[in-house]
C-alpha cells in the first residue's frame, strides 16, 4: 500500500473517531403546546319559556292545531326578543332571549282554581323553564273580566305572566302587538317597577296643579320602543338572575338612598326657616286616578345650610302607619310613588317633584343621597 492511501485511511480514521466523540442522541422535532382555548363570557343571556294556552284559542283562531300554534309560539318569542334589545339603544350590558321552551294546552276556564294551582304552585322544574306564560285567548266557561296583561308569582319565585283577552273579541296574541306587551311584562320579571304609575295630571295634583310626566320607557308605554336609564339600570342588575326575588334581598326595596338632601337657596344664599311640606303620590287605584295626597305627609323647616334632610328614605316610601299619621287608608301597593316638595318663602311657593325612580337612581351610581335642589 502506498503512502497516499495510507494517509487518506489515517485521515478518515481520526474523523470517524472525532465524530462519534461529538455525537448526540437525535430527538425528533417537537412544536411548542398550543395555546389553550380562549373562554369569553356569553354576550346574551337566555330565558327559557312555558306557555299555557286555551284549547278553545288553539283550535279556533290562532291556528287550530298544536304544531301550527307552536310555530307560531316560537315566532311570537322571537319578536319579543328583537324588540327587547332593539330597545336597548346601547343602555343594557347584555343581549337577551326568550325562547319558546314547551306548551302546555289546557282544557276549561282560566279562572279555574285547579288551574291556577299548577301554574302557581305546584311544582316546577327550574332546569328546564324559568318564566311561565298563561295565555288566555277567548272568554268562555264561564270567564269575566277585561282582559289585558299582568306580571304576577307563585311560590318558589318562579314568575308567571297573565295575557288575558276581554269579553266579545277573541284575542289574537300573534297579530295585535302582543310581543310589545309581552317585553313590557317580562321587564317586571326582570325587577322594573311600572312607570306610568308616576303619571299625575294636573286635575289629579290639588297641591300645585302642576302635570308629571315620567320619561319615555317600554315600562311607560309598551309601544315606546325604549328602555329608559332606570330601567336598563335595574335590567343590568338583575342579570342572569332566573328568580330574583331568591338571588337578591329585597331587589327593589334595596335600591332606596339613605337619605334624600333638598338644598334651598334664596338669592343664591342658603336660606335658614323656610317652611317645607312634603306630599305623596299615590298609584291608581279603583275609581281613583293617580294623585297628589293632598295632606301634607311630612313638615319641617330648612336649617342653617339651607338644608331639610328626609332620612331613612326606605322607611319614608314604605311607611309605617304606625309611625306616620298622615297616611291614607287608600295607599296601593303599600308605598308612596314618589314625593312633591313644597317650600315657602314669604308668599312665594316652589315645587321639586321626587319621583321614587329617580330618588333610586344614585344606587347604582354607588351613592346613599339623593339632591334636589330649590332656588328662589
Amino acid at each position: 500500500m502506498n503512502i497516499a492511501v495510507l494517509f487518506t485511511v489515517w485521515l478518515l480514521t481520526i474523523f470517524s473517531i472525532h465524530g462519534c466523540g461529538k455525537s448526540s442522541p437525535v430527538v425528533p422535532d417537537t412544536k411548542p403546546d398550543p395555546d389553550p382555548p380562549v373562554v369569553t363570557p356569553t354576550d346574551e343571556f337566555e330565558f327559557k319559556v312555558l306557555v299555557y294556552v286555551d284549547k278553545a284559542s288553539v283550535e279556533g283562531h290562532l291556528g287550530g292545531s298544536e304544531r301550527i300554534v307552536s310555530s307560531r309560539m316560537a315566532e311570537l318569542f322571537r319578536k319579543v326578543t328583537n324588540y327587547w334589545n332593539e330597545s336597548s339603544k346601547g343602555k343594557l350590558n347584555k343581549k337577551y332571549r326568550y325562547t319558546f321552551t314547551d306548551m302546555k294546552i289546557y282544557e276549561g276556564s282560566s279562572q279555574s282554581a285547579a288551574l291556577r294551582k299548577v301554574i302557581y304552585n305546584d311544582p316546577i322544574d327550574f332546569s328546564k323553564y324559568d318564566v311561565t306564560v298563561f295565555f288566555d285567548g277567548i272568554q268562555d266557561n264561564g270567564e269575566t273580566g277585561n282582559g289585558g296583561a299582568a306580571h304576577g308569582g307563585g311560590s318558589d319565585n318562579r314568575s308567571v305572566v297573565t295575557v288575558f283577552t276581554g269579553s266579545g273579541t277573541p284575542k289574537d296574541i300573534f297579530n295585535d302587538n302582543t310581543y310589545r306587551t309581552l317585553t313590557h311584562e317580562l321587564g317586571h320579571y326582570r325587577g322594573v317597577t311600572d312607570l306610568y304609575q308616576y303619571i299625575i295630571s294636573a286635575n289629579d295634583n290639588p297641591v300645585s296643579n302642576q302635570k308629571f310626566d315620567p320619561p319615555i320607557c317600554i315600562m311607560n308605554d309598551a309601544a315606546s320602543g325604549l328602555w329608559s336609564d332606570y330601567a336598563a339600570a335595574c335590567i343590568n342588575r338583575a342579570g342572569s338572575s332566573k328568580q330574583i326575588g331568591k338571588d337578591f334581598t329585597d331587589f327593589f326595596g334595596s335600591m332606596y338612598p339613605k337619605n334624600i338632601e333638598i338644598n334651598v337657596t334664596v338669592n343664591g344664599v342658603s336660606k335658614r326657616g323656610l317652611d317645607v311640606k312634603i306630599y305623596g303620590s299615590r298609584a291608581g287605584a279603583s275609581g281613583r286616578n293617580r294623585d297628589i295626597y293632598p295632606t301634607a305627609f311630612l313638615t319641617g323647616q330648612t336649617g342653617s345650610d339651607g338644608k331639610y334632610m328626609m332620612r331613612d328614605t326606605k322607611n319614608l316610601f314604605i311607611p309605617d302607619k304606625g309611625k306616620f299619621p298622615n297616611i291614607p287608608q287608600d295607599l296601593p301597593y303599600g308605598r308612596w310613588f314618589g314625593f312633591l316638595v313644597e317650600v315657602s318663602s314669604g308668599t312665594t311657593k316652589k315645587y321639586a317633584w321626587l319621583p321614587e325612580y329617580e330618588i333610586q337612581m344614585p344606587f347604582f351610581e354607588g351613592k346613599d343621597t339623593y339632591t334636589a335642589n330649590i332656588a328662589f
